[in-house]
């Protein structure tokens, strides 16, 4: 019998659609260079002050992705998932308070929303991808793919409106907080993972096999993945962050710097869903090898046209490399699964996505091998070698045993 208040749920197909709605609002963080615009105008913060908000929010998403991990494996992500949508929001309504003087309340701010985004992030994975089976990168994929397109969709709306004369930032920003809390309190009235739908419908399936987290960090499985996964993540982030001005020293014009920045934007989001299709029938040696041997060869392709000042050549490589960077948290989402299992898959997951967090300083390292040197081709060159070195971890992954 159907547990009392037992309500039936949503459709796997309604799920994932419902989901990568929620995660392109919530990736709307990753358009901070947009947001940021107002601040450097307007309050004189450098640049350097306004990219320091962006790590700071970054690294809280990541430790609101654990946060909300334990949340969800205590009161469920029916409280998770809205408890992010109200920190979301209160973190982009304090900046309605923001004074030339009070930067520190922009990090607060930020540090707030970062927490909230993670919460739902989590959330919606840990809700989504489990239903389906074998194709879990599939589904993984199409929900990051959203979460990745926002920067270009939402971005691009955020930009217009901002300097609009009947709107400006602060509508903006309230606008942006109020997205985030529907969509966190959509996701906690709609979605459910399996475990909880099925407690809702009174069955009592057998538990679901899997490691806690503690154990799962006792495993090579994890630190191998995990190590491979933050070369190929501060890789990507790194070189992307600077992709209109490689662009522009490849001898580009302003019109196609753009167009190229659109572009990447758009291949990392079909990464996602690319890779995580191979990562279904192929499995996690072949996607993972394959992301990393084009990453290798975009990466040697991008340096020699930077040097050559072959910019349609420089566009091309890095929208493999877009294409390459959108992969590494589909499949990250997949892995915690395959090799961890599903019975704290949401808590695991936040973990290996620590590597985001490890990563997030890439960006400023090129910034400063390009000030030293002059130009970027230095650093790709450094980065393209470190991601032999995830090659090498690769192998080394191949090689372990499953640990459940």
């Amino acid at each position: 019998m159907r547990a009392r208040g037992y309500r039936r749920p949503c459709p796997r197909g309604a799920a994932l659609a419902l989901g990568t709605a929620i995660m392109l609002v919530i990736g709307v963080i990753y358009a901070w260079s947009i947001y940021s615009q107002p601040f450097s105008e307007g309050f004189g913060w450098t640049s350097a002050q306004l990219g320091l908000c962006f790590t700071v929010m970054l690294g809280c998403f990541c430790l609101g992705g654990i946060a909300g991990g334990a949340a969800a494996a205590r009161l469920g992500v029916g409280f998770s998932m809205p408890a992010g949508g109200v920190l979301g929001c209160l973190g982009f309504g304090l900046c309605m308070f923001l004074r030339p003087e009070r930067l520190w309340l922009l990090y607060l701010a930020l540090a707030v929303a970062g927490l909230g985004v993670g919460f739902i992030y989590n959330g919606v994975l840990s809700a989504v991808v489990p239903r389906y089976g074998e194709r879990r990168g599939f589904a993984s994929g199409v929900l990051l793919m959203g979460y990745g397109s926002s920067s270009l969709l939402l971005g691009s709306l955020a930009s217009r409106l901002i300097v609009s004369p009947d709107f400006g930032w602060h509508l903006t920003y309230l606008l942006t907080g109020a997205l985030i809390l529907a969509a966190g309190a959509a996701g906690g009235a709609l979605l459910r993972p399996p475990a909880a739908r099925a407690a809702e419908s009174g069955a009592l399936p057998e538990r679901a096999p899997g490691l806690t987290p503690r154990q799962m960090l006792r495993t090579s499985r994890f630190w191998l993945f995990f190590a491979a996964a933050t070369i190929g993540t501060a890789f990507g982030s790194g070189l992307i962050a600077h992709g209109n001005y490689l662009f522009l020293e490849a001898g580009a014009s302003g019109e196609t710097a753009a167009l190229g920045v659109g572009l990447v934007a758009v291949m990392n989001g079909l990464g996602r869903v690319l890779f995580g299709t191979l990562h279904d029938r192929l499995g996690f040696r072949v996607s993972l090898l394959t992301d990393a041997a084009v990453y290798i060869a975009a990466g040697l392709g991008a340096a020699l046209a930077l040097r050559g000042g072959a910019d349609w050549a420089l566009i091309a490589a890095m929208m493999a490399i877009g294409a390459c960077y959108g992969a590494v948290p589909t499949i990250s989402a997949s892995v915690a699964g395959d090799f961890f299992g599903q019975a704290h898959y949401g808590r695991n997951l936040s973990y290996v996505n620590l590597n985001i967090l490890l990563a997030s300083p890439a960006s400023a390292v090129i910034g400063a091998m390009e000030t030293a040197s002059g130009s970027y081709t230095d650093a790709i060159f450094v980065f393209t070698g470190l991601e032999l070195v995830a090659v090498l971890l690769l192998a080394l992954l191949s090689r372990t045993r499953p640990v459940i």
